[in-house]
């Protein structure tokens, strides 16, 4: 099943408790695969458009524990796992896999873009590049009534590889030397 927004299959991903009051704050995580030069900025907002903290993560990876703000644990074990796709629905530009364990106080992010082993992620849906925000969303309440929204873009058109541009290039000139001589032994003629 194609979808390019995925928000059903993690609600209440941290774990949605029942009775738990009000979210005491909100933060919202945004994961981007940036298009200008294939790292994942990491950024994260509080109680709307409030910046605080900013993470790049070179070389198209991201493995690490990402920690909740003041003392909260999750209230739910979860593993959510995704699959983004290149817009022709068949080749594998991005996975991310987002999981955690109820009483942490972090869950972990792995997120990969783009690496030569790369391959889906057996639990993941199929999710089509858009370069947008909200092609796939967890969000849920921790244990001390805050509230989380992790949304993830995985950008489309991305920046070839150097070896893709030799190739490229190489070809290019390729299709010019052909060219030129057509045309050299039809004046000749």
């Amino acid at each position: 099943m194609k979808a390019s927004v995925v928000g059903t299959i993690a609600a209440l991903a941290l774990g949605l408790g029942v009775g738990v009051a009000q979210a005491a704050d909100n933060y919202l995580i945004q994961l981007d695969d940036t298009l200008s030069n294939d790292t994942i900025v990491g950024n994260t907002y509080k109680n709307g458009p409030n910046l605080i903290q900013s993470v790049v993560f070179p070389n198209d990876m991201i493995n690490a524990p990402y920690v909740l703000w003041s003392g909260a644990t999750l209230i739910a074990t979860f593993d959510n796992q995704f699959n983004f796709y290149e817009t022709d629905g068949v080749t594998l530009s991005d996975t991310v896999e987002i999981s955690g364990t109820a009483g942490d106080n972090f869950f972990q992010v792995v997120f990969l873009s783009d690496p030569n082993t790369m391959g889906p992620l057996p639990n993941g849906g199929v999710n089509i590049e858009t370069g947008m925000f909200q092609q796939a969303v967890l969000s849920g309440i921790v244990s001390n009534g805050d509230f989380y929204d992790l949304q993830i873009a995985s950008d489309i058109n991305e920046v070839p590889e150097p070896a893709t541009w030799a190739m490229m290039l190489l070809g290019a000139g390729l299709v010019g030397l052909v060219a030129r001589r057509r045309a050299a032994l039809a004046l000749t003629a």
